[in-house]
């Protein structure tokens, strides 16, 4: 990646030579060294979270919003409209695609929810590329209700100290009517919007295609061999000893950023069915464990056995969208080892199927092998596969067993049912507010919180720069502490979803009103849910994405808005997040979750039904507060206000 050779550009051949021959920096060299890497820090997470506004933006249709994040010169290029170039040529274009006016429309369904990024940071920090991928809910109630699914591969630029969309390229994959699915779906060319015929693009589309089932791939910004390398800061505190902690602390963010391209970067491969490059991303002894099928160990091996899902190389026909969601990554504190949880979406067909949808839990671990991170076990728990027809309720399809024309290597570690049967796979981590080891069905190696960094006697400049490096570790704890709540939730863990909250942290969802302090919690959790832990035959899948921290000045305060997407054995539903956190003796807690339904409907599908927001008269236990707004769901239209400005205007909204 053009970012690894960042510390050579900035600090000269000295940086190149062999370690044992390598002078030791200056004071100096070793600060410039640890504000570019913390700088290049900043600008991931700038970067995903100016896409991840976008996303927001334009799931409200604040066309104005969302065209103030591109750059003077930005362009957009959606499926087939061509290219609209300029900011107030794309602010044009996304309010003809709207029809014509600011704000959803009563019955409209427009979420196009941002997903799974692969970002990369040039050397001088100016520029970025990002590949991201969207699942798209659309249609206007009591007329259309359709699935959508697509790929972008971005450009982003730093002008004035502010991150800007430079270009905006998604490419469709499909998108179909809910009732029907993917797999009945016929490849064509992305049809163009009635937008575009009625303000014709600035250029033609840069790309001819055909949707699935055709086997197009959009073109990756990067390769396999670029993916995961992180720069080894261990020379910088040479020059200064008392900078060793900001280095490490540095050099773990890097660390947790590379795990997340690497891991991101296995689903695009798998999506169609990259086969070499899916094993390229294991360690020489890695292992592959894929549901019930047993345990596949070394690159030869893990290439063979993906041979039993499909066909090497994108295939006519053939769809394997392993969506990589909600990602709590820990790093060991050496640096060498990482584990990582993530929410597994599946959109599955062959030819002649009606296809599948089917749901899991990834718990990983990672190996750095020289500065590269690779996979050392990837463990795949199915939590359910359903025909896409009949749905979880009536079409659940057993986790297929050890291959009798290629067995493994290893049985499955753990023997398990899928939906209908449940299973909680375990955590490879602690809870992160009590520190407990989280209860589950098997045992695992629970990584624990590391250790604030120490900084003592630092010069004013480092003292800042630990500062910024602070805020970044506490977005990401914050991000641990609301990500766990989600897998919480899946499995019907009540007590533990409870004890993340503070002493008077208060809880919201919907319109039931509001409830205060831990106790409160845990009383509507287990009257209004149910039984505590997971139950045969219960699906409540909490997908949660698409967050935005922000951590105030004080380090004490925070909030975060997100999405989720609720996959239960009643239907679907759609959710935003506004919630806020306090920094308690070192450790984050929830301070209040609001959690207003954008939508919620049966498996018919959102064309068809929505279910009228809840009541505090229509729930047990009556909450402690009234709701703190009063709004109607889907198919009516409601913002729910954003915590945080405009990233590139600074300006709120409205």
């Amino acid at each position: 990646m053009k970012s690894r050779v960042l510390i050579a550009v900035l600090l000269g051949a000295i940086w190149c030579a062999p370690a044992a021959m390598a002078a030791a920096p200056s004071p100096e060299q070793s600060l410039a060294q640890l504000e570019h890497e913390t700088a290049r820090l900043e600008a991931v997470r700038a970067v995903k979270h100016l896409q991840r506004a976008y996303g927001f933006y334009i799931d409200r249709a604040l066309w104005n919003e969302a065209s103030a994040l591109f750059a003077g010169d930005g362009r957009i290029e959606l499926g087939a409209d061509g290219v609209y170039v300029g900011r107030e040529r794309v602010r044009e274009y996304l309010l003809r695609l709207g029809g014509g006016q600011n704000g959803l429309p009563w019955g409209r369904l427009g979420d196009y929810v941002q997903l799974q990024p692969v970002v990369d940071v040039s050397a001088d920090g100016l520029t970025a590329r990002a590949r991201w991928r969207d699942l798209a809910l659309l249609g206007h109630f009591h007329s259309t209700a359709n699935w959508g699914e697509g790929i972008y591969e971005n450009e982003y630029v730093k002008r004035n100290g502010v991150w800007q969309i430079q270009s905006l390229h998604r490419y469709t994959t499909f998108e179909v009517p809910f009732e029907k699915g993917w797999m009945r779906a016929a490849a064509a060319a992305p049809t163009h919007s009635a937008a575009s015929m009625a303000l014709p693009p600035d250029r033609p589309s840069s790309v001819s295609y055909e949707t699935f089932p055709s086997a197009f791939v959009p073109a990756f910004h990067y390769a396999p061999a670029q993916l995961a390398a992180v720069e080894d800061l261990s020379t910088v505190a040479k020059g200064d000893a008392r900078l060793a902690p900001i280095a490490e602390q540095a050099a773990r963010l890097a660390d947790r950023d590379a795990v997340e391209n690497l891991q991101a970067a296995y689903g695009y491969y798998f999506d169609r069915q990259h086969w070499d490059e899916v094993a390229a991303l294991f360690a020489a002894d890695g292992s592959f464990e894929y549901g019930q099928r047993g345990v596949y160990v070394g690159a030869r091996r893990i290439r063979q056995s993906l041979l039993l899902l499909a066909p090497a190389g994108p295939k006519v026909g053939w769809l394997t969208n392993h969506l990589q969601l909600q990602p709590v990554i820990h790093v060991a504190a050496d640096g060498r080892r990482a584990w990582g949880r993530w929410e597994g979406i599946q959109q599955l067909g062959e030819p002649n199927s009606v296809g599948a949808w089917g749901l899991g839990v990834y718990e990983n671990e990672y190996v750095k092998v020289g500065n590269a991170w690779r996979i050392a076990r990837l463990h795949f728990y199915q939590t359910a596969v359903a025909d896409y027809d009949l749905m979880w309720t009536r079409g659940p399809i057993p986790a297929a067993g050890p291959s009798a024309v290629l067995p493994p290597d290893r049985p499955p570690t753990e023997v398990y049912r899928s939906l209908p049967g449940v299973y909680l796979p375990p955590y490879h981590y602690v809870h992160p507010v009590t520190g407990a080891p989280i209860k589950a069905d098997a045992p695992s190696q629970t990584v624990t919180r590391l250790p604030p960094p120490v900084l003592t006697g630092l010069p004013p400049a480092a003292a800042a720069l630990a500062k910024r490096l602070q805020a970044l570790q506490d977005a990401n704890d914050i991000e641990i502490v609301q990500k766990s709540y989600g897998y919480f939730v899946d499995k019907g863990q009540w007590t533990e979803i409870s004890e993340l909250f503070a002493d008077t942290g208060t809880y919201e969802i919907g319109g039931r009103g509001v409830f205060v302090g831990k106790a409160r919690v845990l009383e509507y959790l287990r009257t209004g849910m149910g039984t505590e832990r997971p139950v045969e035959g219960r699906l409540i899948n909490h997908m949660q994405f698409q967050p935005i921290v922000t951590v105030n000045a004080d380090g004490r305060t925070g909030s975060l808005r997100m999405k989720a997407l609720v996959v239960s054995s009643g239907g679907w539903g759609d959710v935003i997040y506004e919630n806020t956190y306090v920094k308690d003796n070192g450790i984050w807690k929830i301070a209040t979750i609001r959690a207003p339904f954008v939508m919620y409907t049966s498996f018919e599908g959102w064309a068809k039904s929505a279910t009228p927001n809840t009541r505090p008269d229509s729930f047990l236990p009556p909450p402690d507060r009234l709701p703190t707004t009063v709004y109607l769901t889907y198919p009516s239209p409601h913002i729910v206000p954003f915590h945080y400005p405009n990233p590139v205007t600074g300006k709120p909204y409205p």
